[in-house]
This record gives C-alpha cells, sequence and structure tokens, in this order.
C-alpha cells in the first residue's frame, strides 16, 4: 500500500513564531506600537528578511510589564 504525502497545509504544526502582524494582532496593537515596544526591549528575532516573535518570550514580557 502506497504512503499519503503530508502537504504542509495537512500537517497543523503550529508554529512557536509570530509575524509582526500576528505579533500585532496577538497584542492588540498598532504597527508604530510593536516599534516603541520593541524600543523598549520587546524580544524580537531577525530571519532572513523577516522579524519574527517567539510566543513564550512575548508573553513572558507582557507579564512582566
Amino acid at each position: 500500500m502506497a504512503r499519503k504525502k503530508i502537504t504542509a497545509n495537512e500537517e497543523n504544526v503550529e508554529s512557536p513564531f509570530y509575524t509582526f502582524t500576528e505579533a500585532q494582532q496577538f497584542l492588540k496593537v498598532s504597527h508604530q506600537t510593536i516599534y516603541r515596544l520593541m524600543q523598549k526591549g520587546l524580544p524580537s528575532h531577525k530571519v532572513g528578511n523577516k522579524r519574527v516573535f517567539i510566543k513564550a518570550d512575548l508573553i513572558k514580557w507582557v507579564q512582566e510589564h
């Protein structure tokens, strides 16, 4: 019996990262506010040309501030 090939859409793997837009939605703030929070220490990382936010880091940062 042949195995079924799993596509990216079927994996349902949750990413540990938020994109810039997803971080905005998670924190319910504007684009500019994310930049201001980053200047105040909001943890983020550059991956190639994109900035990502680790979900656990965002939650911890919000709880501490």
